[in-house]
């Protein structure tokens, strides 16, 4: 079973995400900032993150750069999910862009594109 960590500080979109991403087979786990989300990347070893910019404590542009400059994360699937412009160095550090709202077989899609396809994790 493929990990999904879910790091955005909206409680609503992270429990549907996590409704709906469990009912497609997908373990997740969630976060609600990005300080958060590094703990619990850390921790969880996820095959993809699906990441918001916008948030308190650490944004989602700061734990995307950490993500990129850590050598056991580098190639870790990102997904970016923005109602907000990417910079140039969040497009290119991103695996995919979302912008929010977002339909949701966009989101399947993407998910089922950037995952890899090799066997279980490590």
């Amino acid at each position: 079973m493929k990990r999904l960590l879910i790091v955005d500080d909206e409680l609503a979109i992270v429990e549907a995400l996590e409704d709906i991403l469990s009912l497609e087979g997908y373990d997740i786990v969630t976060a609600y900032n990005g300080d958060e989300g590094l703990q619990r990347l850390l921790a969880s070893k996820p095959d993809l993150v699906l990441l918001d910019l916008m948030m308190p404590v650490m944004d989602g542009g700061e734990l995307l750069r950490r993500i990129r400059a850590h050598p056991d994360l580098q190639d870790l699937p990102v997904v970016v999910m923005s109602a907000g412009r990417l910079t140039d160095e969040e497009r290119s550090a991103s695996s995919h862009f979302l912008a929010k709202p977002f339909e949701l077989d966009d989101l399947l899609g993407t998910i089922a594109r950037q995952l890899p396809a090799e066997g279980p994790r490590a």
